[in-house]
């Protein structure tokens, strides 16, 4: 038996054993972690060859498991032929990068609504064919610049021969295994950041001049957007919550590392209604929700087979609990930024329309981030004022 059928055997073996009760990366750690036999070739192709069939969606879904694999290992990966020549010879070397191409080449053909099965879903501004399409590719790693640390950050990469993509004047797009940690003082520095999440700093402009904001980051996760901001003006007094304790443990160390001050952070389940006054009123509030993360599948493409058209209802009552604790710790004139990572209609637009129906709130800006045509991830942001 050839070495890359005794890969193709193992990863065939790695899907069906796989429960989706964690994201993927973490099973393939610790599958990895308990058989060391697989050295770092063996490891990276059998990532290769699972993540390439959760691309593909419910794409040739009658096929078995390991001819629908290999199929979709020839049309996602960049260079398929040194493994699959022993396994499919007659399979020619691809002529473009196009998967259209690529399927008929090896007598398939590539269906949109079968590589992301909820396009009825999506929010009106979205190209249903091409952000599908998407998932097919891994998306780049970005970085943000931190202010006055450019001329630094650009003479290293260039100092390590590193390829890059310059977006805007402090965003960069890296090939997604680039080695950051040894290079740069991650978060004094560069921040790890998405596109789209960096393109929320074009909301944060929109906000008037003043002299102090007091600002609460309700579901700050790790702390990327605090940092934004702080980043965006200094004059901010920033509370930070979250539900998940761990979390907020990292977020403290984050913050610390960059500098940030902050008023305080505690737990918080906002999705329980209770009194929150000794907090004070805020003139901004993030509300970066839980979501169904719809928008940055092609990073966890696992999702495309897992996750449920129910959960979308699910999430949706949930963020409106979340928003209707948050309401009420606005200041007389405050602002509400509620955000999220989803491309779909129901936790975002929708969310909008509820917001303006059930509060005294005017909506200043609705954009939806749509980072597909750029190896990005996908984010709405909706920024409301108080006007009661």
């Amino acid at each position: 038996m050839s070495r890359s059928q005794n890969q193709l055997n193992t990863a065939r073996r790695l899907l069906e054993r796989y429960s989706f009760q964690a994201p993927f990366h973490l099973y393939l750690k610790q599958y990895f972690a308990a058989n060391r036999q697989h050295g770092s070739t063996d490891r990276r192709t059998l990532r290769d060859l699972c993540y390439a069939y959760f691309r593909i969606g419910q794409l040739w879904s009658a096929l078995d498991v390991e001819e629908r694999m290999l199929s979709a290992y020839y049309i996602v990966h960049h260079d398929p032929i040194a493994f699959l020549h022993s396994l499919r010879p007659d399979w020619p070397a691809p002529s473009s990068s196009d998967p259209h191409i690529r399927a008929t080449a090896i007598g398939k053909t590539v269906s949109a609504s079968s590589v992301f099965p909820l396009l009825n879903e999506l929010s009106s501004e979205i190209d249903p064919s091409a952000f599908s399409l998407s998932h097919l590719t891994q998306p780049d790693l970005f970085i943000r610049i931190r202010p006055g640390r450019e001329a630094k950050v650009i003479q290293r990469l260039e100092a390590d021969q590193i390829s890059y993509r310059r977006i805007g004047s402090d965003a960069l797009a890296l090939e997604n295994s680039t080695s950051l940690e040894n290079r740069f003082s991650i978060d004094v520095e560069v921040v790890i950041q998405d596109l789209s999440s960096q393109r929320i700093a074009e909301i944060f402009s929109l906000l008037p001049k003043r002299s102090k904001w007091n600002v609460w980051d309700a579901c700050a996760a790790s702390g990327g957007k605090s940092i934004l901001l702080y980043d965006h003006s200094k004059e901010i007094e920033l509370t930070c919550t979250d539900v998940r304790s761990k979390i907020l443990n990292n977020l403290s160390r984050r913050l610390g590392r960059a500098q940030v001050p902050v008023v305080r952070i505690q737990t918080d389940d906002l999705t329980v209604k209770k009194d929150r006054s000794e907090l004070g009123a805020f003139d901004l509030i993030i509300a970066d929700v839980p979501c169904s993360g719809s928008g940055t599948w092609a990073r966890t493409p696992e999702q495309l087979v897992a996750f449920k058209k129910d959960s979308i209802n699910t999430h949706q009552q949930r963020q409106r609990q979340i928003l209707s604790n948050l309401v009420p710790s606005l200041s007389a004139d405050g602002f509400l930024l509620y955000l999220t990572c989803s491309v779909f209609e129901k936790e975002n637009e929708a969310q909008v329309e509820w917001l303006t129906e059930h509060y005294p709130l005017k909506l200043v800006q609705a954009k939806l981030f749509a980072g597909y045509s750029q190896r990005a991830d996908n984010l709405f942001a909706a920024l409301f004022q108080y006007s009661a």
